[in-house]
C-alpha cells in the first residue's frame, strides 16, 4: 500500500510554509503549484478513515494518506464534497482561501493515480486522434535508431553499395515476411466492429498480396531460387519474430495491428524504393531489377492512400486506458521491426549460403 504524509491542516491555517517541507522531502510527485486537471473532481474509488490515515481503494489498490485529527476531519468533509457536482474553485471557496494549495496538490495527485473522474471534462479521444499519436510516437521511436540500424543507414544512403548476400537477403527475408501474411491478415479480414474496416482490409488483401509475392518471386527465379527451395527454407528468427507478434495482435490487439498497417505500408514503400535504387547501383541483372523496380513503382502509386488512416477515421472513440496500452505496444512494435532489419544486415553480410535450408538440420 502507498503511503503519503500530509502536512498539519487547520481551516484559517497558512498552508504553504507547513506544506513546503512535505513537497522538498518528495512526498508528492509535482513540485510545482498547479492547477490540477480535472474541473469537477468526482472520486472513482472508495475512502476509509483509520488510525489518522485516509485510506483510498481501487480495484485492490490502497493508497493511505497520513493525517493528525484536525487534519483529518477537514479533508474527510473536502473529500465528500467531491462527488462531481461541484467545481474546485467552489471547493476551496468552502474552505480557507489558504488552503488551496494543499488541496489541488491533493487532488492532482488523486487524478494521477486514477483515482478521480472528471464530470466537467470527459476526454474523448476519436480513433483518428489516438492513431496519429502513435503514428509521432513511432516514428520518433524509429528515428532513435535509425543511425544504429546498419541496413536501413546503408540502404538509405545515396552513395554506399549493400553487399550482393545483403541485396539478396533483403528480398529473401521479405518473400518469408509475404508468405505468412495470411496469418496476420485473416483475422483483421474478419473484424468484427466495422464493416467499412472490413471491406478496407479486403480491398487492400486483394489488391496488395498475390501481386507482392509474384513480384518478389519473379526477381528470385532471375538469381536461380525457385519456390520449391524457398520451400525448404527458414527465415530469419526475427523475421519469424514480427509475424508472430503481428499475427498475436491481430488475434488479441487488433486496433493495435491495424494501427501499424500504415506505418509498415509506408515503410515498406519508402524502403523498395532505396532497394531499386541500390540494386541499379551495383549493376545487377535486368531479370532481378525489373521485377524490384515494378514493386516499387506499384507501392509509389498508393503512397496517397494511409489505411490506417482511413480505418482510424471509422473508429470514433478509444478510451485513455487503450490509449496508454497501444503507446506501451508501440515501444515494442518498433523494436521488433527495427530488429528485423538488424538482422538482415548481421545474417547475410556474413553469411556463406544465403539459403538456411530445413533439409540440411
Amino acid at each position: 500500500m502507498s503511503k503519503y504524509t500530509l502536512p498539519p491542516l487547520q481551516e484559517d491555517s497558512t498552508v504553504t510554509s507547513v506544506l513546503e517541507p512535505e513537497l522538498s522531502e518528495g512526498k508528492f510527485q509535482d513540485k510545482k503549484p498547479q492547477q490540477p486537471s480535472v474541473l469537477r473532481p468526482k472520486l472513482a474509488c472508495k475512502v476509509n478513515y483509520y488510525q489518522d490515515q485516509l485510506i483510498f481503494s481501487q480495484d485492490g489498490r490502497d493508497f493511505a494518506f497520513q493525517v493528525n485529527s484536525q487534519s483529518g476531519k477537514i479533508l474527510k468533509k473536502f473529500i465528500s464534497l467531491m462527488d462531481g457536482t461541484k467545481s474546485m474553485t467552489e471547493l476551496q471557496q468552502m474552505f480557507s482561501a489558504n488552503n488551496s494549495e494543499l488541496f489541488n496538490t491533493i487532488v492532482r495527485h488523486l487524478d494521477e493515480h486514477n483515482l478521480l473522474d472528471d464530470v466537467a471534462q470527459v476526454r474523448v479521444n476519436s480513433g483518428i486522434d489516438t492513431l496519429l499519436e502513435l503514428e509521432d510516437l513511432t516514428t520518433e521511436l524509429l528515428n532513435q535508431q535509425v543511425d544504429e540500424n546498419l541496413f536501413l543507414k546503408s540502404i538509405k544512403s545515396e552513395t554506399s553499395q549493400l553487399p550482393i548476400n545483403v541485396i539478396y537477403g533483403f528480398l529473401i527475408e521479405h518473400y518469408h515476411f509475404i508468405t505468412q501474411q495470411c496469418c496476420f491478415d485473416s483475422p483483421g479480414l474478419s473484424f468484427q466492429s466495422s464493416t467499412k474496416v472490413r471491406q478496407l482490409l479486403n480491398e487492400r488483401y486483394t489488391q496488395e498480396y498475390r501481386q507482392d509475392q509474384e513480384l518478389v518471386m519473379a526477381a528470385l527465379n532471375a538469381i536461380g531460387i525457385s519456390r520449391e527451395q524457398l520451400a525448404d527454407t527458414m527465415p530469419l528468427p526475427e523475421t519469424m519474430g514480427m509475424c508472430n507478434a503481428l499475427t498475436y495482435w491481430a488475434n488479441f490487439e487488433p486496433l493495435f495491428f491495424l494501427s501499424t498497417l500504415g506505418f509498415l505500408a509506408g515503410q515498406t514503400r519508402k524502403n523498395f524504393e532505396f532497394y531499386s535504387k541500390a540494386c541499379e547501383r551495383v549493376e545487377l541483372d535486368s531479370g532481378f531489377i525489373n521485377p524490384i523496380r515494378q514493386l516499387a513503382n506499384s507501392k509509389l502509386k498508393l503512397e496517397p492512400e494511409n489505411l490506417s488512416r482511413r480505418i482510424f477515421q471509422e473508429i470514433p472513440h478509444i478510451d485513455r486506458q487503450t490509449k496508454q496500452r497501444f503507446r506501451g505496444q508501440t515501444y515494442l512494435f518498433v523494436e521488433i521491426y527495427n530488429n528485423f532489419y538488424t538482422a538482415i544486415w548481421n545474417h547475410y553480410s556474413s553469411a556463406s549460403h544465403l539459403l538456411r535450408r530445413v533439409s540440411a538440420i
